[in-house]
């Protein structure tokens, strides 16, 4: 007994789930019970044209479509109606798909109500013989709201679409893929093919001008989503002309956004073909327009004397601080084959192009970077050098005066140990001034 009242009981609980199930479906596949329209003459349109709105909430959608429309449209309204003190309206809106029967009130030329909806199954028939399937009525309740009706079928069977069902009708409408857009993109070479797409181009601002745009630069022939894609990353259809004119053309789409993303001009492109960079993969592009390495500096570094080099060599240029001024400097104080390794040490040591040129004109003309750097780095200033060379010790060898720095020895230190000494070499200089003695 007890056994059965429970599997009754589950059975009940079954039959209530579907009972809700059923009606929630109902509700999607139903019409909002009302309809809020609105009226508004004053929008500087011609006597017998007036905005019209209509508005509802359903399953969690809120819709609103608003247009002007003729007053032989509102079946039942006058233009005398909308005038003077508030009064009763009635009047009818008939779509292809359906009817909305409204009824409110209007005062000194506005108006509001509400409206019913009645599908019209005519059309429901009229789209299950074309292969669309059934439609409910909340789908000739949304074709009616964006007027998707028998000039739209028409226009896709003519353009050779493929029927749509209802379903994919009514979000067509909504999504704004109207009678004018399909004709546009149809005019601009967009090609046919399911009515998905003529939606989600919508959606992505994706318009007839943008098509012929890419048309005009030699894309006409690009799927949906790839015109979705460069849209959505701004590439105009200038953009990629140009891109052509530069000698990139026919990159791969993810390419191109890559490029735009990047903020990597056409002009620079086409700078850098000038320079003798012409049709550099794009990673090499992005390794070089990242650090903002501009054609002009690429041909400074030409004029410097570098050559031709790699995009990795030009890039550890640019991210070490090496300028062109500096390159110039070094190259007319006697270093002008310097390997780029070199030259990013010398740079990253603080050593200045002033340093190389006074070391050079207190005699050390050919001191290799690797004693330049020791000089640097022991603290050795050119007045020091200076003051050695000028004392008698032009022949020493850098690391012995990078010794003498280090030591605490100056020009006047020198000077005493040379008055106690004929002439004392740097390891009796530096003995002398440890002990304290100079």
């Amino acid at each position: 007994m007890r056994a059965e009242q429970m599997r009754m009981a589950l059975i009940g609980v079954a039959a209530a789930s579907l009972t809700l199930a059923l009606a929630g479906k109902a509700a999607a596949d139903a019409a909002p019970e009302t309809v809020h329209w609105q009226i508004d003459a004053d929008r500087g349109y011609s006597a017998d044209v007036v905005q019209f709105t209509l508005t509802s909430d359903q399953a969690g959608r809120h819709n609103v479509v608003s247009s002007p429309a003729s007053l032989n449209v509102l079946d039942g309204l006058s233009a005398a109606q909308l005038q003077g003190a508030a009064k009763p309206v009635a009047f009818k809106v008939q779509r292809d798909a359906g009817e909305f029967d409204c009824r409110g009130s209007a005062a000194e030329r506005h108006a509001s109500g509400d409206c019913v909806f009645r599908g019209s199954q005519s059309f429901a028939q009229v789209l299950a013989s074309r292969g669309a399937g059934p439609a409910t009525t909340d789908e000739l309740y949304r074709m009616s709201m964006h007027n998707v009706g028998h000039d739209y079928l028409e226009t896709l069977k003519d353009l050779h679409y493929p029927m749509p069902s209802a379903a994919e009708l009514a979000r067509a409408g909504e999504h704004g893929v109207s009678l004018r857009y399909i004709h546009e993109m149809a005019a601009a070479g967009f090609p046919p093919g399911k009515i998905d797409a003529l939606i989600l181009c919508r959606d992505h601002g994706v318009d007839a001008e943008y098509v012929d745009a890419m048309r005009r630069a030699g894309f006409g022939r690009l799927p949906p989503q790839a015109l979705v894609d460069l849209r959505d990353h701004g590439v105009s259809g200038a953009y990629m002309a140009d891109l052509q004119k530069a000698g990139y053309g026919g990159l791969p789409i993810d390419q191109v956004i890559r490029l735009r993303d990047n903020g990597v001009s056409t002009g620079w492109l086409g700078e850098l073909n000038h320079a003798g960079y012409g049709r550099m993969p794009v990673e090499e592009l992005l390794s070089l327009s990242t650090r903002g390495v501009s054609a002009e500096y690429i041909v400074e570094l030409h004029k410097a004397g570098l050559g031709r080099m790699s995009v990795d060599e030009i890039a550890a240029l640019r991210d070490h601080g090496v300028s062109v001024g500096w390159l110039a400097r070094l190259r007319r104080a006697g270093y002008a084959d310097l390997p780029i390794a070199q030259l990013v040490r010398l740079r990253d040591n603080g050593v200045s192009a002033d340093f190389v040129e006074g070391v050079r004109d207190a005699g050390y003309r050919k001191l290799s970077p690797d004693e330049i750097l020791e000089l640097r780095n022991h603290g050795v200033s050119v007045d020091m050098i200076r003051d050695v060379v000028a004392l008698g010790y032009g022949q020493l060898p850098p690391n012995d005066i990078a010794r003498l720095r280090d030591h605490g020895v100056t020009a006047s230190t020198l000077r005493h140990a040379q008055s106690l000494s004929a002439r004392p070499n740097a390891d009796e200089i530096i003995r002398l001034r440890d002990l304290g003695q100079i």
